[in-house]
């Protein structure tokens, strides 16, 4: 029987947001015939109901997807971003709990719907926050070790590559690893096998960076025809990491930017992997923060207050500041200063934003006390620029990017000389390449819409992989 080009490949989607994975695929070549999406400790679950708003909602569950494993119907493709919180550079180090932890878990019912499938998809396309790579901060890798010898050991190749969008001409500089993985023939796994058929050093050249004297498109991966880079690719293929065995530590990670992992069909069945540091190559056109802006803004996100920028002038600039855990208030609060205890001077300090009272604090006894204790640290952070530059790409949306509050990772703009203004929803969708007033939705607030583009995709990016995606499944 001939292969029929006209079919579309079957997708499933798991932590789906507000659809940027299906965004970006969804079309001539794939339909999806499974979604979830849901958002613990939230009742309103704002993006599974926009999410049934722009697409058709049947196959959509809004479970939590420790419910819904078995559910999940056979497929060729799966995509997801998993959640990124355990990962993320947000979460302090002392409060990092790697794979580990509560939200890494979510690692473990993407590993149950791959193997137990009854049939194991072709392909896997996932998503996640460069730091993975790097992760944990005292075993930096390991997390990423672990997925990849999951995966490995259900029969699958493993690519990745990080990649930040405005890179390749988007208007955002947000910055993610992307991970495909591809089906191996076994008894397991049943017939086709995707992906390079060799691993050599000149056919993986080729495949992972597109440049060899051999440039048929099928010789050439889905990240290096649709990213191309530049780089020194290595003499040799090293053995991947044991999650057990290595020499996991807190000074180096064994994994470069790029990389390409699989295990011999031999009796070794020893596990190898390409990687190296790379750095992109583009020519192309590229699109900036001020092309995407609006004209005719809504009053209600203008910057008036003369306070407010004053303390958007400090929080933006570079800060030399001291930090208590909460944990050690108490201790705070038994120490004595000039003007009161220690944690009354912290929170005066923090509510200042002046660099005045941040040096004067440091000539306080009290505060030289809660040094010697061990309760005080110091916190600094470099200048940026304020306000944003509107002929760069943006920096990388955040989850609080809507709000009153005076916030370090908020955009603001000059709209005109002397005027400013926060950035609107309509103007953080584009800066993900989704349609204007995708997340509007009745009773949806405009924090609400913020967050959810903060936990979103560059849609552009799963875009340009699509055609080479599908050519590899065809």
């Amino acid at each position: 029987m001939g292969i029929d080009f006209n079919s579309k490949f079957r997708v499933a989607e798991l932590f789906a947001g507000v659809g940027g994975f299906r965004l970006g695929l969804e079309g001539k070549h794939f339909e999806f015939v499974f979604s979830n999406q849901w958002e613990p400790n939230e009742t309103a679950q704002w993006a599974s109901k926009i999410y049934n708003l722009r697409f058709d909602s049947e196959g959509h569950v809004n479970e939590d997807i420790h419910n819904v494993t078995n559910l999940v119907p056979e497929h060729d493709l799966l995509v997801g971003g998993f959640p990124c919180q355990d990962y993320s550079v947000a979460r302090t180090i002392s409060g990092e709990m790697g794979i580990e932890g509560e939200k890494g878990k979510l690692w473990t019912p993407i590993k149950s719907i791959i193997r137990d499938s009854k049939v194991r998809p072709k392909m896997i396309f996932l998503e996640n926050v460069p730091r993975l790579l790097n992760s944990p901060s005292k075993l930096r890798g390991l997390n990423f070790g672990v997925i990849l010898d999951d995966l490995l050991t259900m029969g699958y190749d493993v690519e990745w590559r990080i990649i930040q969008a405005s890179d390749y001409g988007m208007p955002q500089k947000r910055s993610r690893i992307f991970i495909l993985a591809y089906r191996r023939q076994s008894k397991t796994n049943g017939k086709g096998t995707f992906g390079p058929n060799r691993r050599t050093r000149k056919s993986m050249i080729s495949w992972m960076t597109g440049s060899s004297c051999n440039l048929k498109k099928e010789s050439i991966g889905p990240f290096a025809s649709s990213f191309p880079i530049s780089c020194t690719f290595p003499l040799d293929k090293k053995e991947v990491p044991s999650v057990r065995s290595f020499n996991w530590s807190s000074k180096s990670r064994p994994f470069g930017n790029a990389g390409y992992a699989w295990k011999d069909s031999g009796k070794s069945s020893k596990r190898w992997m390409w990687t190296f540091n790379c750095i992109p190559s583009y020519s192309g056109p590229f699109t900036t923060l001020g092309d995407i802006i609006e004209n005719n803004h809504e009053q209600d996100f203008e910057i008036t207050d003369p306070e407010k920028l004053r303390m958007y002038s400090y929080i933006k600039g570079e800060q030399k500041e001291w930090r208590i855990r909460k944990s050690d208030k108490e201790i705070a609060e038994s120490i004595s200063t000039s003007s009161g205890n220690l944690w009354d001077l912290y929170q005066k300090c923090t509510k200042g934003y002046d660099s005045k009272l941040w040096n004067e604090s440091r000539a306080d006894s009290g505060y030289h006390e809660g040094v010697s204790k061990g309760i005080v640290y110091n916190y600094t952070a470099g200048s940026m620029s304020y306000p944003d530059l509107l002929d760069n790409p943006s920096r990388t949306v955040v989850t609080a990017e809507i709000g009153r509050s005076v916030s370090r990772m908020r955009h603001i703009i000059e709209f005109k000389k002397g005027k400013f203004r926060r950035l609107m929803p309509i103007e953080l969708e584009r800066l993900n390449m989704f349609p204007d007033n995708w997340t509007e939705y009745e009773g949806i607030s405009d924090s609400r819409r913020g967050f959810l583009m903060g936990n979103a995709l560059v849609v552009g990016v799963v875009e340009r992989l699509a055609e080479p995606i599908s050519r590899i499944l065809r």
